[in-house]
């Protein structure tokens, strides 16, 4: 992938807005029994989830991985979503998805230097008002977490507290949620919603940002 500099950015609180209706919400099919214990932690306690996934971007993930593992590739992408606030909390919203060519292999994965500029047509192209709220990308039978590069990518480039690294494994059917914690990482628990069940805020732009790019390989 590339880092991106940020040149110049404007921002704004999240606005007051309630998450997706629980009785709407799902647990993805591939979770461990670890992290069906901390979904259900947070469903039966009532509370909003920190992170919420639409069934659009979550078909577009696994099929993403999917595509690649029988040659054991790596893939990624970005997070394209919302940042609310309810009762006191963050909670980020997955929309969709925004990906381009790649040179990827079974350990290491980062975006095709000559498609950046198809992956930012492809980022204009969103009929959406979104902010970056993470990137996703999988580990082909080598499980979920955040290897030393990934949770250098996740300092440089996704260091807001609700910037969330998706982690999927496509040979083993299963995927994670990570999200910073100290000097390390923790999982994130998050519920998967039905893509038009919970409608965009109508409001304008939260974020824009002017990006310079380097090649920098992520892992």
């Amino acid at each position: 992938m590339a880092r991106p500099k940020i040149l110049g950015e404007t921002k704004r609180e999240p606005s007051e807005r309630e998450p997706p209706e629980a009785t709407t919400l799902q647990p993805h099919d591939w979770l461990s029994d670890e992290s069906m214990a901390l979904y259900k932690g947070v469903a039966r306690a009532g509370s909003s989830f920190a992170l919420y996934l639409s069934s659009l971007a979550e078909e577009r993930i696994r099929n993403h991985a999917v595509e690649h593992a029988p040659r054991r590739l790596e893939v990624m992408g970005f997070l394209l979503g919302e940042v609310n606030s309810w009762r006191g909390r963050h909670y980020s919203v997955v929309r969709d998805v925004v990906t381009t060519e790649l040179k990827s292999s079974s350990a290491k994965v980062r975006f095709d230097p000559d498609a950046f500029p198809k992956l930012f047509a492809s980022l204009d192209d969103k009929r959406f008002d979104y902010i970056l709220v993470g990137w996703y990308h999988s580990h082909p039978g080598h499980t979920c977490f955040l290897s030393r590069i990934d949770l250098e990518t996740q300092r440089t480039m996704f260091d807001q507290a609700y910037h969330s690294a998706l982690v999927i494994d496509p040979v083993n059917e299963e995927v994670k949620a990570f999200r910073l914690d100290g000097d390390g990482y923790a999982e994130v628990p998050f519920a998967v919603f039905p893509h038009h069940s919970f409608e965009l805020a109508r409001r304008p732009g939260q974020r824009t940002r002017r990006l310079k790019v380097t090649p920098y390989p992520l892992g």
